[in-house]
């Protein structure tokens, strides 16, 4: 967006995550990875932190292996520059197959920050 002089930033997403969250639903691992700076971090239910892409991979595999399913219930950011932070409301269904289904409501607290025209998540706290 131009004023004056000035270009402003288009505006983030209403919903943060809809790429991520779309990307792990649909079980497309590459897409759902690459939603993750390359030094992203993801905290785990248990409250580790998990640095770096590639590191953060594995776990979303897991996901991903499960048939994780993730609906966006609602979803509110601030906006600041170049960074966001989200508080979210997902409702996750997990499991089918010979695996029992387990269906539960997250609170996720996210940040993402804008890398080359494109929103990354730099942390993901799904679990709080």
């Amino acid at each position: 967006m131009k004023v004056g002089n000035a270009t402003l930033a288009t505006p983030p997403p209403a919903c943060a995550c809809l790429p991520f969250v779309q990307a792990l639903s649909f079980g497309d691992l590459d897409a759902a990875t690459a939603c993750f700076a390359r030094d992203g971090c993801l905290i785990t239910p248990d409250a580790t932190a998990v640095h770096g892409r590639e590191h953060v991979r594995p776990l979303l595999a897991q996901l991903v292996a499960r048939r994780t399913e993730i609906k966006v219930e609602l979803s509110n950011i601030v906006w600041a520059g170049e960074v966001i932070l989200a508080n979210e409301r997902w409702r996750v269904r997990s499991g089918g197959g010979a695996a029992p289904q387990v269906e539960q409501t997250l609170n996720p607290t996210l940040v993402l920050r804008r890398i080359e025209a494109e929103w990354k998540l730099a942390i993901a706290a799904p679990w709080g």
